[in-house]
């Protein structure tokens, strides 16, 4: 038992500045953490999934900083390295950096990987941590991190989001559109009729290989693709040309039970939606309930 609460004592660094980015998605939080972080001498970028952290090492390296990269499936570039770019899991509290940033805080509440995000958070040695999170965990960190030095950045969206008032209907499907269903089998299905129906199709869920993911990205910001077909792994901080975002299904399965999608999920996917100069205008649909799924959206 001492043990255990061992592992779960919070170790706050009270020589650390914590800087909150606070908002939905889509509104330059990771941006503007990111742009701190590559100022730094050091600096770790911790990211739920394998393909942000390829992402922000891809974009380190190619703005002239010498950055690793560290996931459960593969290392690059760590000897000599000045920054790390990692999934949470990776996190380590013996290593010190200048600058840490840690993405998708609100993740911190997920009954399988949210103590990953908790140790990060309480356990990051560095000058400062930028902690990234949706407004739903705004009151839990402030409460992590209560007698530090911490500062709150919230953040508006500046491109509005409608909801259309009419289910959606598959035969409209049209450029700039992604569908988003809650399993790989349900992708593949709807791809694969898509397709047969003559569109170009990209697809993206949770198990894929990051390189053959990064690979259906790609064909969709080229236009080679014009409509994409995900899971929820959509809402993760992918920064997508997306027009409209619509929900096939408006239930999925959390690993216990079936379930709603629950006002954060769908605040955190429908963000995708409006892209600053390719669609100045974001919108949403969904397949069926579209009022009760509205005011979840809005609440």
């Amino acid at each position: 038992l001492q043990m255990i609460g061992r592992e779960f004592e919070a170790n706050v660094s009270p020589h650390t500045k914590y800087i909150l980015h606070i908002g939905e998605t889509n509104t330059g939080k990771t941006h503007t953490a990111l742009t701190e972080m590559r100022k730094a001498r050091s600096g770790l970028y911790l990211g739920p999934l394998r393909l942000l952290a390829l992402e922000v090492y891809e974009t380190l390296t190619n703005s002239g900083i010498h950055c690793g990269l560290k996931t459960g499936e593969e290392e690059k570039d760590l000897q000599g390295a000045s920054h790390i770019s990692a999934t949470v899991e990776m996190f380590s509290e013996d290593e010190r950096y200048e600058c840490v940033v840690i993405d998708e805080a609100q993740m911190i509440a997920d009954r399988d990987r949210g103590f990953s995000w908790y140790k990060a958070i309480t356990s990051a040695k560095a000058d400062t941590v930028h902690i990234i999170g949706s407004r739903n965990v705004k009151n839990m960190l402030l409460y992590l991190l209560e007698g530090n030095d911490v500062e709150v950045i919230d953040y508006k969206r500046k491109l509005p989001l409608q909801v259309q008032k009419k289910s959606f209907k598959i035969s409209k499907v049209t450029r700039g559109d992604a569908l988003i269903v809650f399993s790989r089998k349900k992708v593949l299905q709807v791809a694969s009729k898509l397709e047969h129906d003559g569109h170009k199709v990209s697809v993206i869920y949770g198990g894929m290989p990051p390189e053959t993911r990064q690979k259906q990205i790609e064909q969709f910001h080229k236009g080679e693709t014009e409509i994409v077909v995900s899971t929820d792994a959509i809402g993760m901080g992918l920064n997508l040309p997306i027009r409209r975002v619509i929900f096939l299904e408006n239930e999925k399965f959390d690993g216990t039970r079936v379930r709603t999608l629950t006002s954060q999920e769908i605040k955190q996917i429908a963000g995708r939606a409006g892209r600053k100069g390719i669609y100045e205008e974001g919108f949403v649909a969904f397949s069926y309930d579209v009022q009760k799924m509205k005011s979840l959206l809005e609440r």
